[in-house]
């Protein structure tokens, strides 16, 4: 095989590695955000109600979460109360749907409340 052949199968073999790895960015990126669209907000509540319910030791009342990570840090914004404080909100981030949430299990405080 001469040196033409070699360049000639290196640069096809090039371009189908990178058409795969495109191809797979793309279906993970569909994928989180259908996945986000259907389960995000439950996914996200079931964290946020573990988290309290093993960590706080407490029960959830109440609570809502964003169904989108829209900062892509992983994490979704939720609110909740408790049922010994029913009156009182707290906010916090909770896994959001997705590998990252896959990676990120739980929650965590928010560092401040808009």
């Amino acid at each position: 095989m001469n040196k033409l052949n070699k360049i000639k199968i290196l640069i096809i073999v090039g371009l189908a590695g990178g058409a795969l790895l495109l191809a797979a960015a793309l279906l993970l990126t569909v994928g989180r955000n259908v996945g986000q669209f259907f389960f995000g907000r439950g996914f996200a509540e079931e964290q946020l109600s573990s988290y309290v319910a093993n960590v706080m030791q407490e029960e959830v009342k109440g609570s809502q979460c964003q169904q989108w990570d829209t900062d892509g840090n992983g994490y979704v914004s939720c609110t909740y109360t408790l049922v010994s404080q029913p009156g009182k909100p707290y906010a916090i981030e909770c896994a959001a749907w997705g590998l990252d949430g896959f990676l990120n299990r739980g929650c965590k405080p928010k560092s401040y409340i808009p």
